[in-house]
């Protein structure tokens, strides 16, 4: 997947736009761009599961979710 930076907002944050149609937009914090990045520039952009984080985020939630039910564990 590419994106484009439209611009940056006044809040931190980047206006990020699908490329190459930019019909969706959608904002990230500034920081998470390079330092030099300007309006234009495309990046490539990647997502990957971390199955063992997310293994361990629904085991911590279960466990939290017990003790508000006073379920034993």
């Amino acid at each position: 997947m590419q994106v484009q930076l439209d611009r940056f907002e006044d809040n931190g944050m980047a206006v990020l736009l699908l490329y190459p149609h930019g019909r969706k937009s959608f904002d990230v914090p500034r920081e998470l761009l390079p330092e030099d990045a300007r309006a234009g520039d495309v990046f490539a952009v990647s997502f990957a599961r971390d199955r063992r984080e997310t293994e361990r985020m629904a085991a911590e939630n279960q466990n939290l979710l017990d003790e508000l039910l006073g379920r034993d564990g």
